[in-house]
């Protein structure tokens, strides 16, 4: 088993969801926020940064902590803010209650815990002037959460 497999697992999973579209959930395709946020919700899975193998036994076992970076359109805080909330748990009901558990029915996968990793964060349009970020609306708000995989 290899992370590409774990990380196509779960977007399969989420692609499944009826919150998203199948083009809205992608792994490691940043240049997603570079479309219109008409599109979004948005799901972006990315290659972990953090990991751990050992091998006390025959079989190595593997943790991967899978960042995904759940991102809603913004609208105006209230609506957005309950709209990522919305969609965070819908995320979390699925993985808690079907086969994502096991990134999407993956033999010997186990996503022991879901968690944030930050908090939510707007997102400002690239043509916006740093020095105006103070006053300008943001195009979208993201949380980024950890998925904790373990192959065994």
């Amino acid at each position: 088993m290899s992370e590409a497999t774990i990380r196509s697992g779960i977007s399969t999973a989420i692609k499944a969801m009826t919150e998203f579209a199948d083009a809205d959930v992608v792994i490691s395709e940043w240049g997603i926020l570079d479309q219109s946020n008409l599109s979004a919700p948005y799901v972006l899975i990315e290659i972990s940064d953090d990991f751990r193998s050992v091998q006390n036994t025959v079989t190595p076992q593997t943790t991967w902590n899978i960042p995904i970076n759940l991102i809603e359109r913004f609208t105006d805080w209230d609506e957005t803010m309950v709209n990522l909330a919305t969609r965070r748990q819908a995320i979390i009901d699925k993985i808690n209650s079907s086969n994502i558990r096991s990134a999407g029915g993956l033999d010997g996968v186990d996503i022991s815990e879901i968690r944030n990793d930050g908090y939510i964060t707007p997102i400002f349009s690239r043509s916006d002037q740093e020095d105006l970020y103070e006053d300008a609306l943001p195009i979208f708000l993201m949380q980024r959460i950890l998925l904790i995989c373990t192959e065994f």
